[in-house]
C-alpha cells in the first residue's frame, strides 16, 4: 500500500515544484453553446503561498492581488493575449480564492500559457503551459470535458461559481483527500436529438491504474437520459472506499441496445490514509474479542489522542485522519495494533497504566481548547516522562510566566542534561507553549531569549537578524536557569 502513498504524493510534489513559490490549481474544460465552442479556465490561489497585505485605512482586513497574463496560440500564431488583475475579497485572515475566465475558440489545437505574478510580492511568479484540442462539432453526439467538483449547493449559496441550478467549486488539483466523502463530476452531452429519439444511458465507472483483477474497476453506475440538443449530467457517488492512488473516471454514452456511441475520461488522484490503514492492517481473531470493541466513539478518540505523543512520525498523519473519521473500526484497530505491539497478554494492563498517567496529565495541563496531553507540556510529559527537576518563574516584569523542565537523561535521543522552556505569552490558564529545547527533534529556537523578553523592546539588540541574547539584568534569569541549572 505504501506505493499508493508515494505515487499520489509525487504527483502533488511535481506540480508544486513546477509552480515555484505561488500555489495555483488550474482546470481547463471545453464546453459548447449553440455553434460556439468555449473553454472555462479555473484558477484557485492557495492562501499559504501568497503575500497578503492590508490597506492603510483598514488594518483589520487582508487582501491578495494577482496579475494573470493569458496567451493562447494556434500553429504558433497568437490568437488571444489578455492580462487581468485578480483580487481576493477583503478578509479577516488569509483564505483560498478562485477565478474563472471564458474564451471562445474555434476547432483546432491550441497552446495555452498562463503567467501569474503576486502583486504584493512581484518576485513570486508562476508559469503554466498546456496543449488543448477544441473538438466539439455541431452534429455528432459528444461529451464536453469532465469538470470534477469539490462541493455543490443551492444556486443562492456562497460557493464560488454557479450554473443554472446549482453552485459549485471545482476539485483542486483533481485530488480527492481524506475529508472528501463524495466524488462529484459535471459534464454535458450535445446533439443527441439529431441522431436518436429513444432513451439512452450513460455508464460511468472508476479504474484504479495500480490495481489488478477485481480491484481494478469499481463504482459502476448508470444514468438514463432523453436525447436533446443539450443534456446536462451532475453525478455523485461515495468515495470513502477508494484507497490512495491514481485513477481514471470513464464515461460511456450507450444506446438502449448497449451500443457505445461516445466516451470520455479524466485522470484524478486519491489520498485516503484511513482506507489504506484498514487494508494494510488486517485484524486478527483476538482483535474481535479485545476490550476495545466496547469503547464508545468518545472513549476511542480520547485514547487515540492520549497515545499521539508515543506514535512514530510515520503514523501521526494517519492517526489524525482516523481520529477525525467517524468510522469506529479503524479507531479500534489502531488502538489494538498499538498496544498489542508491546504485549498481547498484558495489553489491557499496559493500557490501563498508561491511561492513568494520561488522565493525570490531562487534569494538570488541560485548557479551554485541548486535553492536557495535547498541550506542549502534556505532550513532552507523555513522550519523555516526568522531568527530574523544574524551574517556575512568574515574577519577572518583562517576561510572561515560564518554566523550564530538566531531564538528566532521555533514552529516546541518548542525551544528557536535556531542557525544555515553556512560556505563557497569552497569560491564559495553563496555556504554556514550548519556546525552546536542546532535545533532538524538538523545537530549537536560537532567538528564544529575545522572544521571551519581547516586552523589553527598548533593550532588544539593534541587530535584529543576528541578535540572540538580551543584555544582563538583575531580574532576568532565564538564560542562567537554562544554561547553568
Amino acid at each position: 500500500m505504501m506505493s499508493r502513498f508515494i505515487v499520489c504524493l509525487c504527483i502533488c510534489f511535481l506540480f508544486v515544484k513546477n509552480i515555484s513559490a505561488i500555489g495555483v490549481s488550474i482546470s481547463i474544460c471545453e464546453f459548447k453553446r449553440g455553434d460556439l465552442n468555449y473553454i472555462e479556465l479555473y484558477s484557485k490561489f492557495k492562501s499559504n503561498s501568497l503575500q497578503w497585505a492590508s490597506r492603510p485605512d483598514d488594518m483589520l482586513h487582508l487582501y491578495s492581488q494577482m496579475e494573470m497574463l493569458c496567451l493562447i496560440s494556434k500553429s504558433e500564431e497568437l490568437v488571444i493575449a489578455e492580462k487581468y488583475n485578480i483580487q481576493s475579497p477583503e478578509l479577516d485572515s488569509p483564505s483560498d480564492y478562485w477565478d474563472m475566465r471564458r474564451f471562445l475558440l474555434e476547432q483546432g489545437s491550441y497552446n495555452i500559457t498562463l503567467k501569474f505574478v503576486d502583486l504584493n510580492n512581484v518576485s513570486d511568479t508562476m508559469t503554466f503551459e498546456q496543449n488543448i484540442n477544441i473538438s466539439l462539432s455541431d452534429s455528432s453526439a459528444q461529451f464536453s470535458d469532465i469538470l470534477l467538483l469539490e462541493s455543490i449547493d443551492r444556486p443562492e449559496s456562497k460557493l464560488a461559481f454557479q450554473r443554472m441550478d446549482f453552485s459549485y467549486e471545482p476539485l483542486e488539483f483533481n485530488l480527492l483527500n481524506a475529508a472528501t466523502n463524495e466524488f462529484i463530476f459535471y459534464t454535458e452531452l450535445y446533439n443527441l436529438n439529431q441522431q436518436f429519439d429513444e432513451l439512452m444511458f450513460v455508464k460511468y465507472f472508476v479504474e484504479n491504474e495500480e490495481a489488478d483483477g477485481f480491484d481494478k474497476y469499481s463504482k459502476t453506475g448508470y444514468k438514463k437520459i432523453k436525447p436533446d440538443s443539450l443534456n446536462r449530467l451532475l453525478i455523485s457517488f461515495s468515495a470513502k472506499e477508494l484507497v490512495s492512488g491514481n485513477y481514471i473516471l470513464h464515461l460511456e454514452l450507450n444506446e438502449k441496445s448497449k451500443k457505445r456511441i461516445s466516451s470520455k475520461q479524466i485522470h484524478f488522484s486519491v489520498y485516503n490514509p484511513v482506507e489504506d490503514y484498514k487494508i494494510r492492517y488486517t485484524p486478527d481473531a483476538s482483535f474481535e474479542s479485545s476490550f476495545f470493541q466496547y469503547f464508545t466513539e468518545d472513549e476511542l478518540n480520547y485514547s487515540l489522542k492520549a497515545i499521539f505523543p508515543r506514535v512514530g512520525n510515520n503514523m501521526t498523519e494517519i492517526l489524525n485522519y482516523i481520529i477525525r473519521n467517524k468510522e469506529l473500526k479503524p479507531k479500534k484497530y489502531f488502538l489494538y495494533n498499538f498496544w498489542s505491539s508491546f504485549s498481547i497478554d498484558k495489553m489491557q494492563e499496559n493500557y490501563d497504566a498508561y491511561m492513568a498517567v494520561a488522565r493525570a496529565v490531562d487534569n494538570s495541563y488541560t485548557t479551554n481548547v485541548f486535553f492536557g496531553f495535547e498541550t506542549d507540556r502534556g505532550r513532552i510529559f507523555m513522550k519523555y516522562g516526568k522531568p527530574d527537576d523544574t524551574v517556575f518563574e512568574e515574577d519577572e516584569q518583562t517576561a510572561p510566566p515560564y518554566e523550564i523542565w530538566i531531564y538528566n537523561y532521555i533514552e529516546e535521543t541518548q542525551q544528557t542534561n536535556v531542557k525544555f522552556l515553556f512560556y505563557n505569552p497569552s497569560l491564559a490558564t495553563n496555556d504554556f507553549i514550548l519556546l525552546h529545547s536542546n532535545c533532538r527533534g524538538e523545537q530549537n529556537n536560537p532567538r528564544w531569549e529575545l522572544d521571551l523578553y519581547s516586552d523589553a523592546y527598548i533593550e532588544q539588540p539593534n541587530n535584529y537578524i543576528d541578535g540572540r541574547q538580551m543584555p544582563d539584568n538583575f531580574n532576568r534569569n532565564a538564560r542562567r536557569y537554562f544554561n547553568d541549572f
